[in-house]
């Protein structure tokens, strides 16, 4: 049977773990929100892993933070104005706030918080399952989610997320894993390189809640259609990078979205979404109270965070693309990570 919401945080802290793995990469993962926590790079030559993918010490550590590093997020990834939406008979649903008066990635005991359940396991794959019951963080509906990590090739890993409900609900799931392709994570993710493919961008206000309609990057700081180092970009972005870009190309389809580099170790990964759009966040508020496995405090500005979804706020936006999941429909979200040791 798939966890439910009372496996929380409270009986979160010895979650179980396990790993898959291919020649050139391991991967490791806990239930304790379907979490990535750790993709090691394994050298041709040495043998040698370098992890990628930021992680902390311990469950406990997860608990503590609000950063989401590594977690399936979910029912809702990213934000909900004031917290509430109507459903499609006018109907006002109110969901449960953890970010002022604002949701955020699913509410305060998101999918991030759960222990799903292992249901399927091979040396080169990994299924979980997690059942939300109706109401649960204000959310109507019992909802069946699933999240499968594979590594389909010996260089690219995906993650095809499912979920069914027996109510109409706004869904959008997404990994909130955070990159720095040098492995130190004692150092900046800022001087990493970064592409998009998206010609518009959507403003926010002080609340990160886009406040109008999408913009085109041209002529600003969010203009990664060509390769562009982070830190270079910051100057023109004056509210930094934690905003959602509208994808070209059609949604449903899985194409590439996006390639990060990082031109010091030469290691690279492409991107590749069926969603509409990308969270592009630069982490602002990790602390070196935050250790990593073997102990490493976090820069402030370890980790880039590309998180594919749909627009932010889009189940009260209706010009943005929908998240309504219909009785006896399937959402499905395939992300699959490319990755390039640069040999």
């Amino acid at each position: 049977m798939a966890g439910t919401s009372t496996d929380t945080a409270e009986t979160g802290t010895n979650a179980p773990r396990t790993s898959i793995s291919s020649p050139q990469i391991r991967v490791l993962v806990s239930a304790l929100g379907a979490r990535l926590c750790g993709v090691y790079l394994r050298n041709p030559d040495t043998g040698k892993e370098t992890n990628i993918a930021v992680n902390l010490i311990d469950d406990a550590a997860y608990l503590a933070q609000d950063s989401y590093i590594g977690a399936v997020c979910g029912r809702y990834a990213n934000r909900i104005e004031r917290s509430q939406y109507r459903d499609e008979t006018g109907k006002l649903i109110k969901l449960a706030a953890n970010e002022g008066e604002n949701h955020l990635h699913g509410g305060p005991d998101g999918f991030d918080r759960r222990i799903w359940t292992i249901t399927a396991q091979t040396e080169t794959s990994v299924t979980f399952e997690l059942t939300s019951p109706d109401g649960d963080q204000g959310y109507p509906g019992t909802l069946s989610a699933q999240a499968t990590y594979s590594l389909i090739a010996d260089n690219r890993l995906r993650l095809e997320i499912t979920a069914t409900c027996d109510q109409p609900c706004p869904v959008n799931m997404t990994s909130h894993a955070y990159w720095n392709l040098s492995g130190k994570f004692d150092a900046t993710a800022a001087d990493h390189v970064l592409q998009i493919d998206a010609d518009q961008w959507l403003p926010v206000d002080d609340k990160l809640i886009p406040n109008g309609p999408p913009r085109d990057v041209a002529g600003t700081g969010y203009d990664f259609r060509n390769p562009a180092k982070i830190a270079d970009m910051l100057p023109n972005a004056n509210q930094g990078f934690d905003h959602n870009f509208c994808l070209t190309g059609d949604r449903g389809p899985l194409r590439q979205i996006a390639i990060l580099s990082d031109p010091t170790s030469n290691r690279a990964i492409k991107l590749l979404s069926t969603e509409a759009g990308l969270q592009f966040y630069l982490a602002q508020h990790f602390t070196d109270a935050m250790k990593t496995e073997t102990g490493t405090a976090l820069h402030k500005t370890a980790g880039i965070a590309l998180e594919p979804q749909t627009s932010p706020n889009s189940v009260n936006r209706p010009d943005f693309p929908s998240p309504w999941l219909k009785p006896g429909e399937t959402y499905r979200h395939v992300i699959e990570w490319e990755f390039d040791q640069g040999r």
